[in-house]
């Protein structure tokens, strides 16, 4: 009787240690899934484009950053700090060339006449337009925000950006007070180094959660931007320290390209930092990808899936125009077994095609009668229909007219008659 316990918790503990290779290993499918995403949206390429963009930007984004803070007479202290740790950020470990450089373009820019700070403001949004498609590429997303909300959007980064930043610095500062004067030990951390590490991390996981929950133009889940911005920003320290310790140990640059060695590294540092960003998007975009994927057994969707699609949409918003309900996106493709891109892609063609409609609060409703429409209508709405055309082989045209013909009585149906039956079961 006492070896019942004993066993029952070598059983636990096995089935513990099961479950955590089998969660290792769909999380290390699911990141080798977001790699080939990476790979196929093209991400090294767009991490060259904005590395290129962001030499160009670099300099008005700091001038407008600094000015900005400037205007808050609480972060006037912290602008030498916020100067530091951009730098450091932007560039680790390099030397102070490029700091010094760009300190100096920074000061020539606050002195700039109205027409050269206008010149400086366009400049600093073209980085942020190619970031805002950039994301909006990689999340599938097929209409833009209006130009006036995008306009407001980039705004807002520009002013509250270094704002947040600033408040950010002081309160690393206050952590640190607050630790020294309750006696915490920072050597349970590693030391005080360690401990700047550590808030350097949240506050980059912080930075890219929001940039992944707020500047694409679809409605992303706190889940999977958190879980994008965890990826983005621990690649993102790891980056900092291993290209540090790289250009620390191995300083063969300097040989190679004498005083001009910080322009490429530079250019490399620039171009892993928005690899790592990117990627961190594609995390957090592949995961309702990846879930709906596993959901339906299949990586690829075929016409069947892309009718059921329309279908279980049209049945939703059928049963929600009955109680008088009407539905928001999330509530009204919860659970189904596609992708956000998908779904955006099925929504517009039914949409064109006058058979929803979304109001100005951003509900979906039926716009006309299901029993006025047949699934032949439908599947030529959604351009899956059997006309192949004509020019074809006479075998190959046969065969088409065949299926066309064997298939009729089912497409002839009308959609509320095949949603009817749905109700029954």
């Amino acid at each position: 009787m006492t070896r019942r316990p004993e066993y029952y918790r070598h059983v636990q503990r096995l089935r513990a240690w099961i479950r955590l290779v089998l969660d290792l290993g769909r999380w290390l499918r699911f990141f080798g899934y977001a790699a080939r995403r990476f790979a196929a949206d093209g991400g090294p390429q767009q991490a060259a484009g904005l590395s290129y963009v962001s030499l160009l930007a670099i300099v008005p984004l700091f001038a407008i950053g600094l000015a900005v803070l400037a205007g808050f007479p609480a972060f006037e202290s912290l602008r030498a700090d916020l100067h530091r740790v951009l730098l450091q950020n932007l560039l680790p470990d390099v030397g102070l060339e490029v700091s010094d450089k760009l300190g100096a373009f920074i000061d020539n820019a606050s002195s700039m006449t109205l027409p050269g700070l206008v010149g400086l403001g366009v400049t600093a949004l073209l980085l942020l337009v190619n970031v805002t498609a950039a994301l909006n590429d990689i999340w599938r997303v097929a209409e833009p925000r209006p130009l006036a909300f995008r306009l407001a959007v980039y705004w807002a980064l520009l002013t509250l950006g270094p704002a947040l930043i600033g408040a950010s610095l002081s309160l690393s500062g206050y952590i640190f007070a607050a630790a020294e004067w309750f006696g915490f030990d920072a050597k349970a951390l590693g030391g005080t180094p360690a401990l700047a590490r550590l808030m350097a991390l949240g506050f980059s996981v912080l930075g890219f959660t929001l940039l992944f929950l707020l500047v694409p133009n679809r409605a992303v889940r706190l889940s999977h931007a958190l879980t994008g911005g965890l990826t983005a920003g621990a690649l993102f320290e790891g980056l900092k320290y291993v290209f540090g310790a790289y250009l620390y140990y191995f300083p063969s640059y300097q040989v190679v390209y004498g005083a001009l060695a910080a322009i490429p590294i530079f250019l490399v540092w620039m171009y892993l930092s928005w690899a790592v960003t990117l990627f961190g998007a594609e995390v957090a975009a592949a995961l309702p990808e990846w879930r709906a994927t596993v959901a339906r057994g299949s990586h690829t969707v075929g016409p069947g899936a892309r009718l059921a699609l329309a279908l279980s949409i049209l049945a939703r918003l059928r049963a929600a125009h009955r109680s008088g309900g009407r539905p928001r996106q999330r509530a009204l493709v919860m659970g189904l077994p596609a992708t956000p891109g998908e779904i955006d892609e099925t929504l517009q063609r039914l949409r064109r095609a006058d058979w929803i409609a979304r109001s100005l609060a951003g509900r979906w409703v039926l716009a006309r009668d299901l029993d006025t429409v047949d699934l032949a209508a439908l599947a030529e709405v959604l351009n899956l229909g059997l006309a192949p055309g004509e020019g074809w082989m006479p075998a190959a045209q046969s065969a088409i007219d065949g299926l066309a013909a064997a298939s009729a009585p089912v497409l002839e149906s009308d959609l509320e008659a095949l949603l009817q039956v749905g109700d029954e079961t």
